[in-house]
């Protein structure tokens, strides 16, 4: 009858345990997949989960990651436009300057070739297209369960997501 009980009680024990654990893996997957709701909800950057946290059962959750952000090709190749122009006209001038010292030694095909190369390169990098640059973001959301039920959504990161207290008085 005691070897009896006793199976009962630890097969009852290990049904306990084996419940909180998968309500853990619950609780963080629909943390997870709120975020990522919640987000496309508000823009259509591309989220990426780092790390998701539970504690206390699961009851509460805390998902990190990032949020990366692709810049606008048109914006993207005028900055990069930008900082290249400023490149090949230095170049220019140092083959301008070798060239008009190397005109006035007496060789004046020298500076129409290095004229030529110059606008050549130039014309190359200009039509080179401009990679899309990604901006990422620290991105975290904190939610609150009571057992499987969600209770609370709140993001923690970054700071244009993050909506202020109800009751916070300035």
């Amino acid at each position: 009858m005691k070897i009896r009980i006793l199976s009962i009680a630890c097969v009852t024990t290990a049904a306990a345990l084996l419940a909180a654990c998968t309500t853990v893996y619950k609780n963080t997957d629909a943390c997870e997949q709120l975020m990522r709701s919640k987000l496309a909800d508000t823009s259509t950057d591309t989220l990426k989960i780092g790390h998701a946290g539970a504690g206390i059962y699961g009851s509460r959750v805390v998902v990190e990651g990032s949020i990366e952000h692709v810049v606008a090709s048109a914006s993207a190749s005028a900055s990069a436009s930008a900082a290249t122009a400023t490149a090949p006209l230095s170049a220019s001038g140092a083959h301008t300057a070798s060239a008009v010292s190397v005109g006035a030694s007496g060789a004046s095909g020298a500076s129409g070739a290095s004229g030529a190369s110059t606008a050549s390169a130039t014309e190359a990098v200009s039509l080179k297209p401009a990679k899309p640059q990604k901006i990422v973001t620290p991105a975290a959301a904190e939610c609150t369960f009571h057992g499987p039920t969600l209770n609370a959504f709140n993001w923690l990161a970054p700071a244009n997501l993050v909506t202020p207290p109800a009751n916070a008085t300035e």
